[in-house]
């Protein structure tokens, strides 16, 4: 059966940041099709915006893009901070209007048609959508224990700026004993049993079926 039939409606078309030599077939229909591309930083922008002076006469594609590439550069950089500040809130409009696209594609659309989006997904490597109504993983006892430090234990944040703090917390952790370390234990165990709860119901929703 070929791939396209065993995900029925879910076909394949191409996205704009998604590299076309990476899709095999070379479409993809994705619950983010219609969702802007995120640009990378302000130069990026600017780049964009002024490709077009390299351009020759029969308006096709850059000439030379490292010679193009390099004298935008150094534009760049001689430009003024006021002058980039320009492109850098241009940047900021596009980066937000990509991510709420993104967060209502991802919320329109049901938690069965993401998990099908990401068997195809992983079929040809690519990242994975993650649904934001997805339960959060739940914190283990250590991660329990270092919010108590941080929350009651001024002293521990002060010794240890600019150190690692994990790492100094785990030391403080594995010294606790027995007793003191069930304390923590029982508090992540019955977060452990709300969350999967709540991914019970999320897989019953999404159509999952777990063993």
């Amino acid at each position: 059966m070929s791939l396209i039939r065993t995900f029925g409606s879910l076909t394949i078309q191409s996205r704009s940041y998604v590299h076309a030599r990476s899709l095999h077939p070379k479409k993809f229909t994705s619950i983010l099709q219609d969702i802007p591309t995120r640009p990378r930083n302000g130069w990026q922008i600017y780049m964009n915006e002024n490709l077009h002076k390299y351009k020759n006469a029969h308006n096709k594609r850059v000439l030379d893009l490292k010679e193009a590439t390099s004298e935008l550069s150094a534009s760049w950089k001689a430009m003024s901070d006021a002058e980039k500040k320009v492109y850098h809130d241009k940047f900021q409009a596009a980066a937000k209007r990509h991510d709420e696209a993104l967060e209502k594609a991802l919320l329109n659309a049901t938690p069965k048609q993401i998990k099908e989006e990401n068997e195809l997904r992983k079929k040809y490597n690519l990242s994975l959508l993650r649904d934001p109504r997805q339960p959060k993983r739940c914190k283990n006892s250590f991660l329990l224990f270092m919010d108590h430090l941080k929350a009651s234990n001024d002293t521990f944040i002060q010794e240890n700026h600019g150190k690692n703090t994990v790492s100094e917390a785990a030391k403080m952790y594995r010294a606790l004993s027995e007793a003191e370390k069930n304390v923590y234990r029982d508090q992540a165990k019955v977060l452990q049993e709300q969350h999967n709860k709540k991914m019970s119901e999320y897989y019953a929703m999404a159509g999952i079926h777990k063993k």
